[in-house]
């Protein structure tokens, strides 16, 4: 298959994706001549903070890690975007800069388009309109109960919150039995994700692994008693 065979069947099956659904076939095709196919490798930025948000991006394979550090570079904002996945959803319709930086955390596929081309199709559509004020209030959603999760005094508690929510938001669960996540998470990030020091986080999933509620080699989790860590969410 050509490239631009390959790139012909990924479009026609994006049309029919929940994020390009809404829009008409008059819409679709307009956006379609202005969607890029590009691949980067792993490690690669795709943009910086402060850049000028002039591209969306459609995620096709792979992983990417959005993240903001602080004017002291002490804190830090940590968010994934995993496969068929549009991003980002900040600053819509309303910032000229990104808010955060992105980069590939794995080799990666995806489209990118013009920023303004798809916001003034997204404003004469109210059905794709609506698509993405729902898509937003659930990002929202999601971040109040994350920030919930984590202002707890207990590190330990803050760790298992936080591989509980890499688990929902990245986990494979075509087993029911257990839930592994297929892209590498570093120890660093999840000290990040729970504000604990990277010898707290091992020594947690140093004694999770002894109580055989994961497994975690080469930065691959797998999680074996779903019950022990949802109990954390509740």
């Amino acid at each position: 298959m050509t490239i631009i065979q390959k790139k012909m069947t990924n479009l026609y099956e994006l049309r029919y994706r929940p994020v390009f659904s809404e829009f008409t076939d008059s819409e679709f095709n307009h956006l379609r001549k202005n969607m890029y196919l590009r691949k980067y490798k792993k490690g690669q930025v795709l943009f910086d903070e402060g850049d000028i948000r002039d591209k969306v991006f459609y995620l096709l394979n792979g992983l990417v890690r959005l993240e903001r550090y602080d004017e002291s570079a002490s804190y830090t904002y940590t968010d994934y975007v995993k496969k068929e996945t549009l991003f980002p959803y900040g600053g819509l319709f309303s910032d000229d800069a990104y808010h955060y930086s992105a980069y590939a955390v794995t080799n990666i596929e995806l489209y990118y388009m013009p920023t303004g081309l798809f916001e003034s199709l997204i404003a004469e559509n109210p059905k794709q309109m609506m698509y993405f004020y729902h898509k937003l209030s659930k990002i929202l959603e999601n971040h109040e109960t994350r920030v919930q999760y984590m202002v707890v005094s207990s590190a330990t508690n803050r760790i298992i919150k936080a591989l509980n929510y890499l688990m929902k938001e990245l986990g494979d669960y075509t087993n029911p039995t257990m839930v592994n996540i297929p892209y590498p998470i570093t120890i660093n990030e999840i000290a990040d994700i729970s504000g604990c020091s990277r010898e707290t986080v091992g020594n947690t999933i140093k004694k999770l692994k002894e109580m055989n509620k994961l497994e975690y080699e080469h930065k691959l989790f797998i999680f074996k008693d779903l019950v022990y860590f949802n109990s954390y969410t509740e």
